[in-house]
């Protein structure tokens, strides 16, 4: 059981006490700013009980109580200036209501709706984030990417005490601290995370002892006194403003209804227990705070309810009644323009439906293009040295452009992949992080909110997991999350595959796994000329774009590519060999394998056609789809795991589309689904193009 007893309240800032009275009243806290600050707080303790019986009533889907918030809530929010940036965790309805969010866009959210109207931009906040935790590393990079250009823009972040278990709070935490940004995090501890009490969340004293292992300083503030979390809070920002870096704020407070309308809070906790906080309650402290000068009365206090009961019904009412958006919808928002390949899904599922099929304009259609290279000098250079060649001339263009990852700085890179990009654009442009992948893309992801174009380098594919979720839950989703109003301009750039004969995790091939994600664009060279165009390419994209780097190719061989930058297309195979006997595809480091085994059968009598994909999602149907139409038969190769694989996918749509082309049934060959083996035995994993001819020979029957 937890009672305000509990809570050393004589360590907590405070300035207007539970009585309602402040031993002496602030010179800044005028008369207009006190009643505006209660007036927020009433506007939010009425949206909240209005909002948790419309839920009951079943006029909304499940929401996130935040009555006993409000003083953290309106406090904090109503001491930013024009510009600052918040990132809210799911709670945060009266600062988005005190900021200017429309009401019906608010309630829009929680009634499940699309959301086009929340336009992050144009309101300086985030979207409601549903993941605990994550969006904490967004505003760093953010607040880092602001003051690259310039600006003396605040973050702000919000968390509950439970969310300082995740790992982006470490992660968000340690690069603000590093980075030194202009940053704000707060922290509402309410002593329970859903269900779980703060004495298992933390072995620590308060979260505000967190800040010193990150070398920020902290407050801690009586959560209930508005007043006194409005000054800390101004304090947190001068500080941001003048280089001071982050401050963790910690607002103790309680939460006097259940988590969320789905909870039960008797189940953890006691009557007595609440009603003893009750006693605390912000916003009858500072009602009684602004009575007591005279600056506000009963008849104040009935027209502000019956307003604010009156303007949550009409937008409520205006909600319900709004016409559902058309099934296109579901995909209208994923990327800047559509997959043929995603609306031919939609298309299947309208058809099914007894719906006519949607057909949208060229405009939103994904145009692909062809292969158009420069007929300029060109030099004659590896796959590393194209890719480096693609990042100077892209951040030399773009002073915007960001470089961040693990040694990607003074060493250049493992593979020396970034060598001189230090020297050539400086320590703020091309950032030696912390080892924390999650942390690297994540802040990418705020970098490119605050209008970046940052590049996030992993240093192994295998590395990439601890930062899954920042791709899964983020990277893929703003922009559908925002209906289009927000585009994240990235890339994740990683080396890829095997072949090199190294330890555990630094030959993984991840492309399956990110190819599944909605809302990323997955990429694999496989040549020099490739690698810098497909690079271009996804920097200058809209959409966020995994680039997958096969290793093994690195340095194998040399090309000339043109010198002056250029593009090549996203989404478009390439074919590497014509042939008329068999369809080949593949894509990165299997491509050169291919090849050789083509050339050997070639000797047989056998034709192949080698397609490399060098876009895995969204990949070439039509290319590949008109090979097979040609040949009859598809064998696909990869070098990782078989099950769920591309070729998996690859396969199984041609077998869809050209079924009755198909002369044999079509074929994969591939890694077995063991993790990849340690690199003394690697070569009983590989495959060569004598396996691959072998296949061939029996797909052809010879």
């Amino acid at each position: 059981m937890y009672l305000p007893a509990d809570v050393r309240w004589s360590e907590l800032a405070e300035i207007v006490d539970s009585n309602g009275a402040a031993e002496v009243t602030p010179d800044w806290l005028t008369e207009g700013l006190a009643v505006s600050l209660y007036r927020d707080m009433v506007s939010m303790r009425v949206f909240d009980r209005r909002a948790t019986a419309a839920q009951r009533q079943g006029r909304l889907g499940t929401y996130a109580i935040a009555e006993g918030h409000e003083a953290v809530q309106i406090g904090t929010a109503r001491a930013l200036s024009d510009g600052d940036f918040i990132y809210p965790g799911y709670r945060e309805h009266g600062v988005h209501l005190s900021l200017g969010v429309p009401l019906r866009t608010v309630l829009s959210y929680w009634r499940g709706l699309p959301n086009a109207s929340w336009d992050p931009k144009a309101y300086n906040q985030m979207i409601v984030t549903v993941p605990i935790g994550s969006h904490l590393p967004h505003a760093v990079g953010h607040a880092y990417a602001e003051r690259l250009k310039g600006s003396n823009a605040v973050t702000v972040a919000y968390i509950g005490d439970g969310g300082t278990s995740e790992n982006d709070f470490h992660a968000g935490l340690n690069f603000a601290g590093v980075w030194k940004t202009p940053t704000v995090f707060v922290v509402s501890n309410n002593h329970y995370a859903i269900s779980v009490p703060f004495e298992k969340q933390t072995a620590a004293a308060s979260i505000a002892d967190k800040a010193i292992g990150y070398g920020m300083p902290s407050e801690r503030v009586n959560g209930f006194d508005v007043v006194a979390v409005y000054e800390a809070m101004v304090r947190a920002l001068e500080r941001a403003r003048s280089g001071g870096g982050p401050t963790l704020i910690e607002a103790v407070c309680y939460r006097y209804g259940p988590h969320a309308t789905a909870d039960d809070p008797a189940l953890y906790r006691t009557a007595d227990e609440e009603s003893a906080w009750r006693a605390l309650d912000p916003v009858d402290r500072m009602r009684t705070f602004v009575e007591s000068h005279g600056w506000w009365d009963d008849d104040d206090e009935a027209k502000l309810v019956e307003a604010c009961t009156a303007d949550f019904e009409t937008a409520l009412d205006e909600v319900i009644a709004a016409e559902l958006p058309p099934r296109s919808d579901i995909v209208s928002h994923v990327f800047e323009r559509i997959p043929d390949s995603m609306m031919e899904g939609l298309n299947r599922i309208e058809r099914n439906a007894g719906e006519p099929e949607t057909q949208i304009p060229d405009s939103k259609r994904w145009t692909i293009g062809h292969d158009t290279l420069p007929t300029g000098p060109t030099s004659n250079i590896t796959m590393a040295e194209a890719i480096n060649s693609a990042l100077h001339q892209e951040m030399a263009a773009d002073p915007t452009t960001i470089l961040l990852g693990q040694d990607v700085g003074v060493a250049g890179g493992v593979f020396r992949i970034s060598e001189g990009l230090l020297d050539s654009f400086g320590e703020g442009r091309v950032i030696d992080a912390p080892i924390n992948e999650s942390g690297i893309v994540g802040t990418a992801i705020g970098m490119a909110m605050a209008g970046a174009r940052p590049i996030a380098e992993i240093q192994f594919e295998g590395f990439s997991y601890p930062a899954f979720d920042q791709i899964a839950s983020h990277l893929g989703r703003i922009r559908f999350r925002s209906r289009g109003n927000t585009s994240l301009p990235m890339v994740v750039r990683m080396p890829n595959g095997a072949g090199i004969g190294a330890h555990e995790h630094h030959c993984d091939s991840p492309e399956a796994l990110f190819s599944h994600l909605p809302g990323v664009v997955v990429v694999v060279p496989s040549s020099p000329v490739d690698a810098k165009g497909l690079l271009i390419a996804a920097i200058r994209s809209n959409d966020p774009v995994i680039f997958l780097e096969p290793k093994v190719l690195y340095r194998s061989g040399r090309e000339d590519v043109p010198d002056e930058p250029f593009e090549l297309p996203l989404g478009r195979a390439r074919v590497r060999r014509e042939g008329e006997d068999v369809t080949l595809v593949t894509y990165g480091g299997m491509v050169p394998v291919s090849l050789k085994a083509a050339e050997i059968v070639a000797g047989e009598g056998i034709d192949v056609e080698v397609i490399d994909l060098r876009t895995v999602y969204p990949w070439d149907i039509e290319t590949v789809s008109a090979s097979v139409a040609t040949t009859g038969r598809l064998l696909f190769v990869q070098e990782p795991q078989r099950t769920g694989g591309i070729g998996a996918e690859v396969v199984a749509e041609i077998a869809e589309r050209n079924g009755y082309d198909l002369a044999a049934p079509p074929r994969r060959l591939t890694g077995t689904d063991a993790p990849w083996p340690q690199f003394a035995i690697e070569r009983h994993a590989l495959l060569t193009p004598d396996m691959v001819a072998s296949e061939l020979r029996d797909l052809l029957g010879a």
